[in-house]
């Protein structure tokens, strides 16, 4: 008001005179405003506005986590079947991804007070065991605290094999096809197969190491291309773009081998 004031009348230093000094005030007014730049204008709007639940109970400020704690906004339930058939809501798979919303400054080592950091940003898309961590609800939507540990692997952009990372000590591996019949060529009987559930794989990422005391890593004893054996049951089974892949942590590893050549045509 103030500048368009000032460019369209001529009688501006009469009306100076006559206003006094409201119009000086005014005038100081719209010029901070305008030199506020929009989008500050709209984050200043939106903090003034926000407000924070935890479990539907209004809080004050954001939650912050402590330590080595990260806060997982979690992915939506699969709602449907992949052909098509919706779920109950007691039958949805429980999801175990999501986008990390904040993250602590890191634990610090019981014997060095070294501050470890975390291997994880706000915004990183990350993968976590079904059991890990403490549900709650924040802002009105399902969250996970979990610790950086809990984490199997983290991505940016869609869930591919080439886009995943391992985390610290964890590994990828393609384990290797179980078979569906015996030595001795007898067919094994449906679901058979799925229960030998096999403990050697190809190593295809490394995550960059187990942190020392002193907050470096430490590198690591295998290699990508490696194939190595490790304990029954150790890892957690993930399926990245409809294949089968095991993360483990290295210390499973119990043997590393070089794969066999293919056999030379006859």
């Amino acid at each position: 008001f103030f500048f368009s004031l000032v460019g369209k009348s001529a009688t501006f230093p009469w009306m100076m005179m006559r206003a006094g000094p409201w119009l000086l005030c005014a005038a100081v007014a719209s010029f901070a405003f305008q030199a506020v730049p929009p989008a500050r204008q709209c984050r200043l709007e939106r903090a003034a506005t926000v407000e924070y639940s935890l479990d539907d109970v209004e809080i004050g400020s954001p939650l912050e986590p402590l330590s080595n704690y990260l806060l997982v906004r979690v992915a939506s339930a699969i709602d449907a079947t992949t052909g098509g058939v919706l779920l109950p809501e007691v039958a949805k798979e429980t999801p175990t991804e999501g986008v990390v919303v904040a993250t602590g400054p890191g634990r610090t080592h019981p014997d060095t007070g070294v501050l470890m950091p975390m291997p994880v940003e706000a915004g990183a898309k990350v993968m976590y065991g079904k059991y890990d961590g403490t549900s709650l609800k924040y802002c009105g939507e399902d969250h996970q605290l979990i610790r950086d540990d809990d984490i199997l692997v983290t991505w940016q952009g869609d869930l591919t094999a080439d886009s995943v990372r391992p985390i610290l000590d964890r590994i990828l591996l393609k384990p290797e096809r179980v078979e569906d019949e015996t030595t001795s060529g007898i067919a094994l009987a449906p679901g058979v197969a799925e229960q030998q559930k096999t403990s050697v794989g190809q190593v295809l990422k490394l995550g960059e190491g187990r942190l020392a005391a002193d907050g470096s890593t430490m590198p690591m004893p295998i290699a990508v291309g490696d194939s190595v054996k490790y304990r029954d049951y150790a890892g957690s089974d993930i399926k990245i773009a409809g294949d089968d892949f095991v993360i483990c942590r290295v210390n499973d590893c119990i043997a590393k081998f070089a794969s066999a050549a293919p056999a030379a045509e006859a």
